[in-house]
């Protein structure tokens, strides 16, 4: 469902970057619906349109973020599937890409439960709440006993927001 020339585009250009959303939750055993393929990076060239001059495929889409949004911008890759290479922000993007690992059947790195979860709690939607509570319910089959205890550890590091969002999920 990756594009192996969006891989090999930002393995060149030596850009650190992680699966994240619907595909990386698969990764963990949580299975749902994704029209998508959601790649996360820190790198502020992603948003540079030169660094997509020497792209193979068709131009992509660059928009950058608010200072005040919670995303640092997007760039979407027309066609099917499509793809989103997002620039994160804060602390759960940094912690979802340093504690990425590489997974069997997928091309790069995928974000940790843990990461994943820190990332969801930043965007809060119903369907995030859905995603974090299926993750920590597979906790004991992924051999991560302690990921709730992880995610609590974590939460001091994550926007009020968040913590919020961490406030509603948690009694569950």
């Amino acid at each position: 469902m990756l594009d192996s020339r969006l891989v090999s585009h930002l393995d060149k250009h030596q850009i650190p970057f992680c699966l994240i959303g619907g595909l990386a939750l698969a990764a963990w055993g949580v299975a749902r619906y994704t029209a998508d393929a959601d790649l996360l990076a820190l790198d502020p060239r992603i948003l540079d349109p030169t660094l997509w001059s020497t792209w193979t495929g068709a131009i992509p889409r660059i928009t950058k973020g608010d200072l005040d949004d919670p995303l640092g911008g997007v760039v979407r890759f027309s066609g099917l599937p499509r793809q989103d290479l997002i620039l994160g922000r804060g602390s759960a993007a940094r912690m979802a890409l340093t504690g990425a690992q590489r997974r069997e059947a997928f091309p790069c790195p995928v974000a940790s439960p843990l990461g994943l979860i820190l990332l969801k709690l930043e965007a809060s939607s119903p369907q995030d709440a859905a995603d974090i509570l299926a993750l920590l319910g597979n906790a004991e089959a992924l051999g991560l006993p302690e990921l709730k205890a992880e995610v609590e550890a974590s939460i001091p590091e994550l926007t009020r927001e968040a913590q919020a969002c961490w406030g509603r999920i948690s009694r569950f």
